[in-house]
């Protein structure tokens, strides 16, 4: 008479090659495991590898390696991010340093400080036969001072108002728009001027990481656009 014996193993023990499928199975579902779901994925398969089927000592070796490079990676992001985060402090510490301050751009509006004439400046690329330079109340749009130009030779023009009006007497220091329209055969066009504008704010930029200066026309410039700052 013969008996036979089975050995049976326990519901929650998985055989190597059951692990394998069940880990494959966890690997489709999430691409990028932190080091919490490693870990537990780790230990779980250390408590339910089967004792007639145990775990290869290199297989147990190449995931505790991953283990450890996984740790250093994740201290290497902690560090980059607090450099980052200190970077924005700098960044923002400088940036607070810069409103009020002025900048040259190209802009049709400019801001007369009080006391001090209006200066803006042109490139004309050509000669031209007349010229006129007006200046508008930013608010109401009103003219308030209109300086006529004969012949105009090609280059760089220097423009200015002396915040009087026509009795002589001084406007109030204000924001203004300007324009300089030129005419060369009969043919009337504006030339574009460089004017100085004060830096209203700063903000940060989250999507390229970098700071952002708002100037007084609601304008929003990275720093790289920004060639000359004065107070």
């Amino acid at each position: 008479m013969s008996i036979d014996t089975v050995t049976a193993l326990p519901s929650n023990i998985l055989t190597k090659s059951q692990y394998e499928e069940q880990q494959a199975k966890l690997l489709a579902k999430e691409d990028d495991l932190d080091r919490t779901a490693f870990l537990t994925l780790f230990t779980t398969q250390l408590k339910n590898q089967n004792p007639l089927d145990p775990m290869d000592n290199e297989a147990f070796v190449s995931q505790l390696a991953q283990f450890s490079s996984l740790e250093a990676m994740t201290g290497v992001r902690a560090s980059v991010e607090d450099m980052a985060a200190d970077t924005k402090s700098d960044k923002f510490l400088l940036g607070s340093s810069l409103i009020g301050k002025r900048i040259e751009r190209v802009s049709t509006l400019v801001t007369r400080q009080p006391g001090q004439p209006l200066e803006s400046v042109g490139q004309l690329l050509t000669d031209a036969d007349s010229g006129v330079f007006n200046v508008y109340d930013a608010k109401t749009d009103e003219l308030v001072s209109s300086e006529k130009f004969g012949q105009l030779r090609a280059g760089r023009q220097e423009l200015s108002w002396d915040g009087l009006d026509a009795e002589g007497e001084e406007i109030p220091a204000a924001q203004y728009r300007v324009e300089f329209l030129v005419d060369k055969d009969g043919q009337t066009s504006a030339v574009s001027l460089v004017n100085r504008q004060l830096i209203s704010a700063v903000s940060w930029d989250q999507s390229n990481e970098s700071l952002q200066i708002e100037v007084e026309d609601g304008s929003v410039l990275g720093m790289a656009e920004v060639e000359r700052i004065e107070n």
